[in-house]
């Protein structure tokens, strides 16, 4: 690596990290840095380095193995670079933060704040040095792509009395040949576990809703996006932290939840009430079993020897699911005689073997983001106004996802950012603040991520 070029550190190189890593390679020659790249799988690490090789070489960037629980070689890599983006699991953020102010090298991650991660700022801000955390699609640009609108409706007088925002990483159109709707672009687990977190609370109507696990995926809205049609939302865990964190504790109604495609959630809702995605309970399951045999061991009333027929029956009438969501749980086999091929583990990883072989994303499959917010507010004159915001973004191939484009690039720039020496922040940054969303909102436009607006209902 040539003498003065800073160095952009990227640990993990996972499903949500092609775009990322294209991008910073991309401009890494123009804008003086060499990009490393760490992963467990070199070969992995190494396929979303590919086509930029020229610029590899120039710069001095490369792939290397990593094994993250290794402190003495994590820290080493950490001490050696400028800006730290951590695509590890959410759980090591913490630690690899630690590590990044020990070092006084700049961090970001995509993932929520956590308790651990909040404690560190005032180390990093003793230290100079600056932690981005929630920047990437959810959390990340629906807290930029917000807080510019209720920012422009306070600078022009409004009072904001309603905010409701839905995202959902979806299948596109031309792609969706399922049922469900649905395909997995990012981390199967955390959509199979979906619901189980604890109930979800928010602002309805002036008053506070608390939505439990068991009725989530039954009271679901139904959101319009203008060129995609239809969609139905759940409401997410916890919408009433959002009004500290957009300044809204004066609204109405506050709600975030996730998107999917229509008829979706009673499926889920079947699945969820039979308790086959259940996470807390580790059994050792019969060498043998089929499906059937499977789905039976959730019905009472049917056992190992039930006939489909008496099984989909049970199913029916303990869930309550009509005929299209019983032909969505047919379609997952869960009534089949294929055999479960799972030896020992909890329902939920058993159903996660099926639904990563039945929603996988094929290699010619295009995915689709959307993310919708509707802003209701009071406006100067006191006139009641409705703003509606959405974004939808298809991804170019099975590789650059349109979910990796939007986890990736608000990463990819804001290390940019930082290596240009824009920034000069410390201490415990979030995108929600004004001098980190309107450079990034731009930035993201140019690249094709770009928010539609109108005065819909």
């Amino acid at each position: 690596m040539a003498k003065g070029v800073k160095r952009i550190l990227v640990l993990g190189a996972g499903r949500s990290s092609s775009t990322l890593i294209r991008n910073l390679i991309r401009f890494s020659v123009e804008e003086g840095y060499s990009v490393r790249v760490g992963d467990l799988d070199l070969a992995l690490a190494q396929s979303k380095m590919e086509g930029f090789e020229s610029a590899i070489a120039s710069q001095g960037s490369a792939a290397f193995k990593l094994d993250a629980g290794d402190a003495a070689q994590r820290k080493s890599e950490i001490s050696a670079a400028d800006v730290l983006v951590s695509m590890l699991p959410a759980s090591m953020h913490a630690l690899v933060m630690a590590d990044a102010i020990e070092a006084g090298c700049h961090a970001i991650t995509p993932s929520y704040v956590s308790d651990e991660m909040a404690a560190l700022g005032d180390a990093a801000q003793a230290k100079g040095v600056m932690l981005i955390n929630e920047l990437g699609l959810d959390p990340g640009i629906d807290h930029m792509s917000a807080m510019a609108a209720i920012d422009q409706i306070r600078d022009e007088g409004g009072q904001m009395q309603s905010f409701e925002s839905y995202t959902g990483g979806l299948v596109a159109r031309e792609s969706d040949d399922n049922p469900w709707h649905y395909k997995f672009t990012w981390n199967p687990r955390n959509v199979v576990l979906a619901g189980q977190g604890g109930s979800a609370t928010y602002l309805k109507n002036g008053g506070v809703e608390l939505l439990p696990p068991h009725r989530l995926f039954k009271e679901v809205t139904r959101v319009e996006v203008p060129g995609e049609g239809y969609f139905e939302g759940y409401a997410n865990r916890d919408s009433l932290g959002y009004a500290d964190i957009y300044g809204l504790n004066a609204v109405d109604t506050l709600v975030r939840g996730t998107l999917r495609g229509v008829g979706f959630c009673a499926g889920w809702d079947a699945i969820f009430q039979l308790g086959m995605n259940r996470d807390d309970a580790r059994l050792r399951w019969p060498a043998d079993m089929t499906w059937r045999q499977f789905t039976a061991a959730f019905v009472p009333g049917c056992g190992p020897n039930s006939s489909a027929e008496d099984v989909a029956a049970g199913v029916e009438r303990l869930t309550g699911a009509d005929a299209e969501t019983m032909g969505r749980l047919h379609w997952l086999g869960l009534f089949g005689e294929d055999p479960i091929n799972f030896n020992f583990g909890s329902p939920a990883e058993v159903l996660q073997q099926l639904l990563e072989q039945k929603w996988a994303l094929a290699p010619s499959d295009i995915d689709l983001i959307v993310m919708w917010h509707r802003f209701r507010y009071v406006d100067a004159s006191g006139q009641n106004c409705t703003l509606r915001s959405w974004l939808t973004l298809r991804g170019e191939d099975y590789l650059h996802t349109g979910m990796s484009k939007t986890v990736g690039l608000p990463l990819a720039l804001a290390a940019r950012h930082i290596a240009r020496g824009d920034w000069n922040f410390s201490g415990l940054v979030m995108p929600t603040e004004r001098r980190v969303y309107e450079p990034l909102l731009a930035a993201l436009a140019l690249e094709g991520v770009a928010f539609s607006e109108d005065g819909g209902a």
